[in-house]
């Protein structure tokens, strides 16, 4: 294909990529991992591993990286290693010969032949087993494969693409992860920083989710004040989580605005929760150790007594309640009860 009919696919599918939202952050993290995923695209077989919290866009971005390079028109294959039990793992991913076992009537396909020529994206490979570990590293250093049950190669030609919210490395010391086979899956790494780092990226993504939400028939906007509460919490679930509460704001509203009382309350009441604990870290500081010393584990307990009664009479006895307050088990607060 001639350089300049392929500069001109390559900048369709980049406008592409911006219009349906699929790498979106006006942050400088973000604007990096964009600049990798466009030199990854460019090499269709190599092996990229996607490191991130649950929620950050793995799966988005590898869709990315397939979309920009020239297999976009071929296969993108997703597999959840983690959704399915380890002995169907292995048959899905190689397919199985006819007769290999008692239901295996006919010869099935897996999806490494379903990914030729295009993309096999791994999700959760750390929840992979061992066993299953060994097959895939001999995939990654030949290129072929055995159906399960079966005696003949077969070959294809596709990029593997992994992706993973574990530390491998600590897994790889722990023994639950092969190393040879890390070192294979990471020739070039993408590490997809938390939402809770990247404030400012928040206010893109609420665009681009109205846009979706909204619809071409009606605009959908969020007031001022559900901006700020949003730009105020720490997104424990990332993006997903933003997605979803824009959905839900958007069921929940009224005049197509999303205002403070549609959204959750974890994240209406969040400023709220933070400036109490801001407040206990500030009396905190201003405790310090008198010349005579002190008797520790009674001021604690103390401490710790005045709380827990606090906890009960904000619950109206409502022991479960009072724990989750506390951060503790209903049995920790049992114990603690038991002590007075």
């Amino acid at each position: 294909m001639r350089s300049e009919a392929w500069s001109a696919i390559l900048q369709t599918q980049r406008d592409t990529l911006a219009r349906v939202g699929l790498v979106i952050g006006r942050s400088r993290a973000m604007q990096e991992i964009a600049a990798q995923i466009q030199r990854v695209a460019q090499f269709p077989d190599t092996t990229v591993m996607l490191q991130g919290e649950s929620g950050t866009g793995k799966d988005v971005v590898a869709h990315a990286i397939h979309a920009l390079s020239r297999r976009f028109n071929q296969p993108f294959v997703p597999i959840n290693c983690a959704a399915l039990p380890d002995t169907l793992l292995e048959t899905e991913l190689f397919g199985v010969e006819a007769g290999a076992f008692t239901d295996a009537k006919v010869s099935r396909e897996g999806y490494l032949l379903r990914a030729d020529k295009g993309t096999l994206f791994l999700d959760e490979i750390g929840a992979m087993p061992l066993a299953l570990q060994a097959k895939l590293l001999r995939f990654l250093e030949t290129r072929s494969f055995r159906r399960v049950g079966g005696v003949r190669e077969l070959s294809v030609n596709l990029r593997v693409i992994s992706a993973t919210n574990v530390d491998l490395q600590q897994a790889v010391a722990h023994r639950a992860f092969r190393e040879d086979l890390y070192y294979r899956l990471q020739v070039i790494t993408l590490r997809l920083p938390p939402l809770r780092e990247r404030l400012e990226d928040i206010e893109p993504l609420v665009e681009h989710f109205l846009r979706i939400y909204g619809g071409e028939e009606c605009s959908l906007g969020i007031s001022d004040e559900a901006m700020e509460l949003l730009q105020n919490y720490s997104w424990p679930g990332n993006v997903r989580e933003l997605r979803s509460v824009i959905q839900r704001g958007q069921i929940l509203c009224e005049g197509h605005t999303i205002r403070p009382q549609d959204l959750p309350d974890e994240i209406r009441f969040a400023r709220g929760r933070s400036a109490a604990i801001r407040n206990l870290q500030d009396i905190s500081e201003q405790i310090h150790l008198p010349p005579e010393g002190i008797d520790l584990f009674d001021f604690l307990g103390n401490i710790e007594r005045r709380l827990v009664r606090e906890a009960l009479e904000r619950c109206n006895g409502n022991k479960m309640q009072a724990a989750a307050l506390l951060r503790i088990s209903r049995d920790q607060l049992r114990y603690r009860l038991t002590e007075d």
